[in-house]
């Protein structure tokens, strides 16, 4: 279809359209400044959290290292009786730390390993601890058999003691 000359005139006197300018991403539209801030301040809040419980736990760790010394000394030939005096003093320490001194401070024998087994119910407490207490006050032996007895008991000690320390409740 051809054009009339009118037509082309018309056409010619038409201006190009007229793009308005681009938005800009500055400045930022105030749900992007609520979005920002609410970001940073879960950021912060996380940070500050896990900061505290580190703080809060780091009697933890250094019971558990204080307890990977005792099982692994420098000396080999500690006596069995006295890695169990040393972890069961390692235990009271970090109840006293806990629970204060008025609650831990006076318990023994079968109150003591009541108060373990309540602050830590979920953590199965061995049978035989009575027995290693016993073996805490007795003469080191020499009888081979005895001796892998006791080296069980006490392993089995230390593996409650390790349980404890990174599990009771607070």
């Amino acid at each position: 279809m051809k054009l009339t000359e009118q037509q082309q005139a018309l056409l010619n006197g038409l201006q190009d359209i007229q793009l308005p300018e681009p938005i800009t991403w500055w400045p930022l539209a105030f749900s992007w400044w609520v979005l920002i801030l609410s970001l940073t301040s879960m950021l912060i809040g996380v940070v500050w959290y896990f900061r505290e419980q580190r703080k809060r736990n780091a009697y933890r760790r250094e019971a558990q290292e204080a307890l990977r010394l005792i099982m692994h000394p420098k000396e080999s030939n500690i006596p069995i009786n006295e890695q169990v005096l040393a972890i069961n003093s390692l235990l009271k320490q970090v109840a006293l730390t806990t629970y204060g001194r008025l609650k831990v401070a006076k318990l023994s024998d079968q109150a003591w390993l009541d108060f373990l087994k309540q602050n830590a119910s979920f953590i199965d407490q061995p049978i035989v601890l009575k027995e290693l207490f016993k073996l805490a006050y007795q003469a080191p032996t020499t009888d081979k058999i005895q001796l892998k007895n006791n080296q069980e008991l006490l392993t089995t000690w230390q593996i409650y003691a390790e349980k404890w320390i990174k599990g009771h409740h607070q």
